[in-house]
């Protein structure tokens, strides 16, 4: 095993490399890439564009701190997207139903809708975690399928029940009102959404570092059969692990709709979910730098549309630099666990 400052060391340089090989890209394209990479820096120092990228790096933050307890106990959830939409689907069901019934005082209205935009996205979890658990279902597969399913609820309830009926047409539900929105942090153009992302992954470290349920989840993750030998149940650590880690994501299917549109619409998440599990690997599975790590992808996909409006970039652009960016960060990762020997062989 390599030390941790040769560990950070290469995940920095494959950060630059990737840095390095879009600038590249930006080149054979037409684009002058100082003139790309300094509308990039641009997001990071304009006021508005910053509340805007911590707005956008929230989700990203919440959803990498729970794929990060699923990844510690070896359960690979790529479903984060997925539970995203069934937090979005449940802050905005309790949205409708006390603007319906007016049976939701507006002080009770946000508790209420991050309760159940937790439980909702961790309840969509355990479905895979069972699977898994119970017959060995391979999760992967069941937490990628599941995402569609999620996605396209979605969409049949903003184009059929939940569409606003004076919406023009659009696919939109009613807008939020201001007691159901995340505020900024007073005196500035951030959401306090951030402070809930540096609470959040206070609590992830107590309890994967400092509770019997986090110690199961380590055991869990070096060896399943050796926790079962050691009297773990499998089932129950991957359950509310998992149950954690998608109820984590569903908040952050919450601060979409309560942070950044206000209201559910279709494909409401440009694949925040999968952007996370980028930052779960870059970050080591760290949740003290999930958090940082996080924002600063809020800030490229603010970037991306900056790059569309400035020097008509796709969109797909700014998402070739992220899969540039987990490309060689798992490179990294490789080599930093494994040494490769060649032999020669004598002439």
């Amino acid at each position: 095993m390599v030390t941790r400052w040769v560990s950070v060391a290469v995940s920095i340089g494959a950060v630059l490399l990737a840095v390095f090989v879009t600038a590249m890209l930006f080149w054979a394209i037409g684009r002058d890439p100082i003139e790309a990479y300094a509308v990039i820096v641009h997001v990071f120092v304009d006021p508005g564009l910053l509340g805007e990228s911590m707005a956008r790096g929230v989700p990203i933050v919440l959803a990498t701190l729970g794929l990060i307890v699923a990844f510690r106990m070896n359960f690979w959830n790529i479903g984060a997207e997925g539970q995203i939409y069934l937090g979005m689907f449940a802050a905005t069901g309790v949205v409708l139903w006390g603007a319906a019934s007016h049976m939701l005082p507006p002080a009770l209205m946000m508790p209420t809708m991050v309760v159940t935009a937790f439980s909702v996205g961790g309840i969509w979890g355990l479905i895979p975690a069972f699977l898994r658990a119970k017959l060995q279902v391979n999760e992967v597969l069941t937490t990628l399928m599941m995402n569609y399913i999620a996605m396209l609820f979605v969409d049949y309830l903003v184009y059929g029940p939940w569409k606003d009926p004076h919406g023009h047409g659009f696919p939109l539900t009613i807008p939020f009102p201001d007691y159901a929105l995340i505020p900024l942090i007073p005196g500035t153009t951030i959401t306090s959404g951030v402070i809930a992302c540096v609470v959040v992954a206070i609590l992830v470290y107590y309890v994967l570092s400092r509770t019997k349920l986090g110690y199961e989840i380590r055991v869990v993750g070096e060896s399943a059969s050796a926790a079962r030998y050691a009297g773990i149940s499998y089932m129950q650590v991957a359950l509310l692990g998992m149950l954690i880690s998608a109820g984590l994501a569903g908040l952050g299917g919450l601060s979409i709709v309560s942070g950044i549109i206000g209201r559910l619409r279709p494909r409401a998440s440009p694949g925040y979910g999968y952007t996370a599990i980028i930052v779960a690997f870059l970050s080591e599975l760290n949740p003290w730098i999930a958090v940082p790590a996080g924002l600063i992808f809020g800030g490229l996909v603010t970037a991306g549309e900056a790059l569309q409006a400035a020097l008509r970039i796709p969109f797909s652009g700014i998402q070739v630099f992220q899969a540039l960016i987990f490309l060689f960060v798992i490179t990294g990762e490789f080599l930093k666990r494994y040494s490769l020997e060649v032999s020669w062989g004598r002439r």
